[in-house]
């Protein structure tokens, strides 16, 4: 399939992405030659929650949504009269983390898999932090990862010890376990008969089992979370051939490229050398720094973790990566949940539709007017001024706090609400949290290298960012230029270039001269005094977040302030001032009555 292109249409050679997230799934076509896409077939993922902080799939309906997103682009192919025979190879992105185990022998599900963001593992997570002594980087010299709901191996160990079907299965040797990609790639070669157990060294990073440094299972750490090894994938590179696909119209097609959509989204925006970071705004927001073939353990907070590695004997490329568990997810749940949806608030969440003459969004407007004080924009978007009298601060920490802080226990919160509210400033609100929270990432990055270069730009992507107000938004609170790619799918972008270079159909330079594709800049128009205001008052908040946790059923008035009520100073310094002013009362009556010739 990779030979001569000559007896192909006008677009050439192409490649498939099969992209699998965390509310859809989505299949592209590109034409290798510039990456346009030629069709796109999305569909929506169902995420069930039996119980609160449960986030869990339906395996089998996630293989059958993503078949039927990659047979209807190839039939969108054939309606636009382009052949699926110039398909040469299909990539596999996906999101991380996501744990599924399934019955080797049947192919069968042994229960649903486990979000990403799931939070049903606390008590897992707490036995083994009690077993460490709190050390929530215990292990993080050898995977780089902190003890956390949102790894694999803590949700591998939940369904151990939860679902006997599991436990049962690995005592007869039948179990798998695999990240969505795993999952995707063992039922598209075939799966119970010929299927490819496999994963790449992205997705395996994030499971807190392999070695960052050897990038191979670790045995120290099954041991520890006591899950045998027996049941893991192998380990390969992101840019090589798998195995092929096993049916459809699609069959024999190499499967030839896997990541995880934060690394892929690295890898197509063209992130490449070490210093250079971007940062993708979905339902969570990742920040990633590539530190090239250094492993730097962050001391404040940040993840180790792995860029890439563009073939087997490629060179292992690392990362340090900031990690927000809800971006977009905490938007839509205050629309969705709590109704906050006024009239005009679409406009928030286009690109640039629905402007007014100036150039302000009509939610914009709505409340950033002279009745409302809050940061206005003008007609080159960006602020022009900010009050704090409206002062909403909207902390979205719904399964917890990750970077910098990994607090398991955190939980979200609201401030600053007065009858005066409205729903156009919460979600105002929510917006800032994103910028406050990329602001901390940011702050981690350049304590853990100091000696590197000052990140001055950021590259940033993914479906919020194709809001022009949060780009400027996040300029202004973070005082760096912005770069905005335009393509909403940065992630498909880098499984198709690692494909293009496993089938040699694609080099770096070919892709870098022909693939990029054009940018948006964003400069920003605060200065550092208003960011810094802003974010102390975000930092405040953060900190009663955080102490939640620290709330007893037996005494609720205990928050925080070492465990005292903010009022107790006042109470703790009344028997002082009493004793103060009764000796100075007995001091002037001595003196009185020594004059009085009583002394």
């Amino acid at each position: 399939m990779t030979g001569s292109s000559g007896s192909r249409s006008k677009f050439g050679s192409l490649i498939g992405v099969l992209y699998v997230g965390h509310t859809s799934c989505k299949c592209l076509i590109y034409a290798t030659r510039n990456a346009e896409v030629l069709t796109c077939h999305e569909s929506p993922l169902e995420s069930l929650s039996p119980q609160s902080g449960w986030v869990e799939f339906e395996p089998l309906g996630i293989w059958k949504t993503a078949r039927l997103c990659l047979e209807t682009a190839v039939q969108n192919l054939i309606i636009l009269d382009i052949s699926p025979l110039d398909i040469v190879a299909i990539g596999v992105c996906n999101q991380r983390e996501t744990t599924v185990l399934w019955d080797r022998i049947t192919g069968e599900p042994l229960c649903n898999a486990i979000g990403w963001c799931d939070t049903r593992t606390t008590a897992v997570v707490g036995g083994i932090l009690q077993r460490v002594r709190g050390k929530k980087n215990y292990l993080k010299s050898v995977c780089g990862l902190p003890v956390s709901n949102c790894f694999s191996a803590v949700k591998i160990r939940w369904m151990m010890e939860n679902v006997e079907a599991v436990q049962a299965a690995i005592d007869n040797d039948r179990a798998a376990f695999g990240t969505l990609d795993s999952w995707i790639i063992w039922m598209l070669t075939g799966g119970p008969e010929t299927g490819i157990h496999v994963t790449d060294v992205t997705n395996a990073s994030r499971t807190m089992l392999m070695n960052l440094e050897t990038c191979e299972w670790d045995e120290r750490l099954c041991r520890f979370f006591r899950i045998p090894s027996k049941i893991l994938p192998e380990i390969r590179s992101c840019s090589e051939v798998y195995g092929y696909i096993n049916d459809g119209p699609l069959s024999g097609i190499p499967i030839a490229s896997c990541l995880g959509d934060q690394q892929a989204a690295l890898l197509g925006q063209m992130c490449l050398k070490a210093g250079q970071a971007n940062c993708t705004i979905d339902d969570g927001t990742f920040v990633l720094f590539n530190t090239a073939q250094e492993i730097i353990d962050s001391d404040h907070g940040l993840l180790s973790t792995v860029a890439y590695q563009l073939g087997a004997r490629g060179d292992v490329y690392y990362a340090l990566e900031g990690a927000i568990a809800h971006a977009g997810s905490s938007i839509a749940w205050l629309k969705r949940t709590l109704a906050l949806d006024p009239a005009g608030s679409d406009s928030m969440n286009n690109s640039g539709n629905g402007l007014i003459p100036d150039g302000t969004s009509p939610l914009l407007a709505s409340f950033c007017s002279a009745s409302s004080p809050v940061p206005q924009y003008n007609d080159a978007k960006t602020f022009v001024g900010s009050s704090t009298r409206a002062g909403v601060i909207f902390v979205p920490a719904f399964s917890g706090y990750y970077t910098p802080y990994w607090r398991y226990k955190a939980r979200g919160m609201m401030f600053g609400i007065t009858l005066q509210t409205t729903p156009q400033q919460i979600l105002f609100a929510a917006h800032e949290a994103i910028c406050h929270q990329v602001r901390e990432v940011l702050e981690s990055l350049a304590n853990d290298c100091p000696t590197w270069p000052r990140l001055s730009k950021l590259i940033v992507g993914g479906d919020l960012c194709e809001q022009p107000f949060l780009v400027q938004m996040l300029s202004d609170l973070n005082g760096l230029l912005l770069e905005r790619p335009q393509t909403s799918t940065p992630a498909c972008l880098g499984a198709m270039l690692a494909a293009g270079l496993a089938t040699e159909i694609l080099s770096i330079d070919q892709f870098r001269q022909n693939c990029v594709p054009p940018t948006d800049v964003f400069n920003t128009a605060y200065n550092s005094s208003q960011r810094d205001m802003k974010f102390r008052r975000w930092k405040m908040a953060v900190d009663r977040c955080l102490n939640f946790d620290s709330v007893s059923e037996s005494d609720p008035v205990k928050l925080i302030y070492g465990g005292r009520d903010p009022d107790s100073y006042v109470r703790c310094s009344i028997p002082g001032s009493v004793y103060i002013v009764s000796s100075f009362a007995l001091v002037v009556v001595a003196q009185l009555l020594k004059q009085n010739g009583f002394g």
